[in-house]
C-alpha cells in the first residue's frame, strides 16, 4: 500500500501556481493574454487543480469543491477549461453535453430501460475511475434531463468526485422553462451548495472577433467550411458543388427511433429539410447518430429568424440542438433559406431559445453566399 503522505500549504500553492503558469503560456502561445475575468476562472481552477492533485498524491478523504464557470458565449469559458485539462496530471475525464445525454439514454436502453438501476449503473459508468470530471456546455431544458443531471450531481458528491463546469447559464437561470422551473429548484440550490460560481463575462466574443494575431481555435474547421446560402438558387448551389436532389433521391432514415424524411442520404452527405429535421419528434440523440454518418449537412427550407413565429419554438430549440451538435462534432454545415437569415437579433425575441445567442456566435463562423453576389458578378461582366 502507498505511504499516506501529509499535504502542505507550501505543497499545494506550488502545484496551483505551477497549473496557472501553464494556463497563461497557453494563452500566449495562443496570441492573446488572459482577460480579467478568464483569470479569476484560471485562479480558481488551478486552486481545484492542486487540491485534486494533493487528494491523490496523499489518498485523502477531503472532496475539493466544485467550479462553475459561466457566462455569456464567445468569452472563452470552454478554452479555459480545456487548457487546464491539458495541464492537470490526474484521472480526469471531459464530456460534453450532448455526447453526456446520448451515453446515457443509450445506457439506459434495453430490458431496465428508464429503470432507476439502469440510470444509476449509466451515471457510475461516467464516473468510474477518476479523480475529476470535466462538463462542458452545461444546459438544462428539459425535465427529463433535470432528473438525470440531479442523480449525477448526487452520485459524485457521494463519491466526492468534483466537477468543472461551464454554461451559458447562471444556476439560477437553468431549465428556464417557467411551467418546469420551480421543480428543478433543488438541484439549482444544490449546484449552488456544492460548487464555487465563477462568472467569466469579458467584454469580447472571441469566437465572433478574435483578438489581433491569437491562433483561431481549432476543432471547427470543417463547420467553418460551410455556407448560409440565401435565396438557396440552383446557381447558387452549384458553385458550391451542390445539386437539389430529386424526388428520387429521398429516402426514410430511422437514426435512433424516430423516422427522418431527407432528401438524399449519399455517402457523407445528408440533405434534409428544416421542417423534416426540427418540425417532428426528432431529439439530439438522433442528430448525434447521423452526424456519425455524415460529415457534410444540407438543411434547406430554413425560415428566417426575424419572424419568428415561421417555426413552432420546440423546432427552433431542436434547430438550436441541431447546430450544437454540428459545431460539436465538427460537420460542414450548408444552410440554405429564403433569407433573411440574419442571427444576430435581439434576445428573448418571443418563440426563438432562450440560448439564441450561442447559436448565433456559433453561425457567425460560416461564410455566407447571397442571391444578390450572381447579379453582380454578371453586371461586371457586361
Amino acid at each position: 500500500m502507498r505511504p499516506l503522505l501529509r499535504p502542505t500549504p507550501r505543497a499545494t500553492r506550488d502545484i496551483a501556481q505551477k497549473l496557472l503558469e501553464g494556463i497563461n503560456v497557453d494563452a500566449g502561445q495562443s496570441g492573446f493574454a488572459l482577460e480579467d475575468s478568464q483569470q479569476r476562472a484560471a485562479v480558481r481552477l488551478a486552486a481545484m487543480g492542486a487540491e485534486v492533485t494533493v487528494r491523490r498524491r496523499t489518498l485523502s478523504r477531503k472532496a475539493p469543491r466544485s467550479l462553475y464557470l459561466h457566462g455569456p458565449v464567445g468569452r472563452g469559458k470552454t478554452w479555459v477549461m480545456d487548457s487546464f485539462f491539458a495541464q492537470l496530471d490526474v484521472r480526469k475525464r471531459r464530456v460534453h453535453f450532448h455526447d453526456f445525454f446520448r451515453s446515457l439514454h443509450a445506457g439506459t436502453h434495453g430490458s431496465n430501460a428508464g429503470s432507476s438501476t439502469a440510470i444509476q449503473q449509466s451515471v457510475d459508468s461516467l464516473l468510474d475511475d477518476i479523480d475529476v470530471l470535466f462538463f462542458d456546455e452545461f444546459h438544462v431544458h428539459d425535465v427529463g434531463d433535470g432528473m438525470f443531471i440531479a442523480r449525477l450531481l448526487r452520485t459524485a458528491a457521494q463519491r466526492r468526485i468534483p466537477l468543472a463546469v461551464t454554461s451559458n447559464y447562471a444556476p439560477d437561470e437553468l431549465l428556464p422553462n417557467p411551467l418546469w422551473h420551480d421543480h428543478f429548484l433543488p438541484t439549482i440550490e444544490a449546484i449552488k451548495e456544492m460548487m464555487d460560481i465563477v462568472k467569466i463575462d469579458g467584454s469580447s466574443d472571441f469566437r465572433r472577433f478574435p483578438a489581433s494575431g491569437s491562433t483561431p481555435p481549432q476543432g471547427s474547421e470543417s463547420f467553418k467550411a460551410g455556407q448560409i446560402v440565401t435565396p438557396g438558387t440552383p446557381r447558387q448551389l452549384g458553385r458550391l458543388g451542390l445539386f437539389i436532389p430529386s424526388e428520387a433521391q429521398s429516402r426514410v432514415l430511422t437514426p435512433t427511433t424516430q423516422p427522418i424524411v431527407v432528401k438524399n442520404s449519399d455517402p457523407e452527405l445528408l440533405w434534409v429539410g428544416f421542417q423534416e429535421l426540427c418540425g417532428g419528434l426528432t431529439s439530439t440523440s438522433d442528430y448525434l447518430a447521423l452526424a456519425e454518418t455524415f460529415t457534410t449537412w444540407v438543411i434547406d427550407g430554413v425560415p428566417s429568424p426575424a419572424e419568428a413565429d415561421a417555426a413552432s419554438a420546440p423546432a427552433w430549440q431542436r434547430f438550436s440542438n441541431v447546430v450544437d451538435v454540428l459545431h460539436d462534432q465538427d460537420i460542414t454545415l450548408f444552410m440554405v433559406g429564403p433569407g433573411p437569415l440574419d442571427w444576430d437579433l435581439d434576445a428573448g425575441r418571443s418563440g426563438l431559445p432562450v440560448d439564441f445567442a450561442r447559436i448565433a456566435s456559433r453561425l457567425s463562423l460560416l461564410g455566407r453566399s447571397h442571391g444578390d453576389d450572381d447579379v453582380r458578378e454578371e453586371a461586371a461582366g457586361s
